[in-house]
């Protein structure tokens, strides 16, 4: 029995081991954005929606990230997972399995959203979900222009933040986020974005291509190089 309890024992310490250093201290919110379901549009070519609604859901990731209180699930990440169990391949995630994801990649939040153009007047409604009642506690909407998408990214960040109760940003932590990640143009944007339709679709080179395009309308575009990076190496160098 003495034996038993030993083997089990190594058994348990060595699957802690197994667990990053990171997962096992970070006990921050987490957040995770599903790429934007397609509403009622007019006005562009049905490729660009599909790329929007991708597009979108990243960059609104990546603004949550200025907030340093919350932990911020990786598109990458939500992607792998969304394979693995075989979801959201006609591009909706039923509502039932939103929650599920939430768990699986360690979010308390899973936020969904719809997307609406009437020819240029564009519009986000998102939910939010408590992925431990797995009911929507907040709904939230922003609206503009198309030609300002990135603003409407960033105004959906701050709607989510406030809605989910998180912990509000530190000071001059927007700052400090603008000055590494500066704001694209609305060119680069639709770029960065077709670019992540072709990489899920599996090709590379016209996923690259769409990237490379991104950075010659805005070279400072750090998302677009770095995610053109992990893509291909060295695909988009610096310079």
């Amino acid at each position: 029995m003495k034996r038993l309890a030993a083997g089990s024992l190594v058994l348990a310490l060595t699957a802690l081991a197994a667990v990053p250093a990171a997962t096992q201290q970070d006990a921050r919110p987490g957040i995770a954005v599903l790429d934007f379901d397609i509403g009622a549009t007019i006005g562009q070519d049905r490729d660009d929606y599909e790329a929007l609604r991708r597009g979108l859901a990243s960059m609104t990731i990546m603004e949550l990230t200025a907030n340093r209180s919350v932990r911020v699930v990786e598109r990458s990440q939500l992607q792998q997972i969304l394979q693995e169990q075989n979801l959201g391949r006609e591009g909706r995630i039923e509502q039932g399995s939103v929650s599920r994801i939430g768990r699986l990649v360690g979010a308390r939040y899973m936020v969904t959203g719809t997307l609406f153009d009437v020819r240029g007047d564009f519009r986000i409604d998102a939910r939010i979900f408590n992925t431990e009642t797995g009911e929507i506690v907040r709904t939230t909407r922003v609206q503009g222009r198309l030609t300002n998408i990135f603003d409407l990214a960033t105004q959906l960040a701050t709607a989510l933040m406030r809605e989910a109760s998180l912990p509000p940003l530190e000071r001059g932590a927007m700052d400090e986020h603008r000055q590494a990640n500066p704001a694209p143009p609305t060119q680069a944007v639709m770029a960065y974005s077709r670019a992540l339709l072709y990489a899920d679709r599996g090709d590379t080179q016209r996923a690259v291509d769409q990237y490379r395009r991104a950075l010659t309308a805005f070279p400072e575009y750090t998302q677009a190089r770095t995610e053109c990076n992990r893509l291909q190496a060295n695909a988009c160098p610096t310079g």
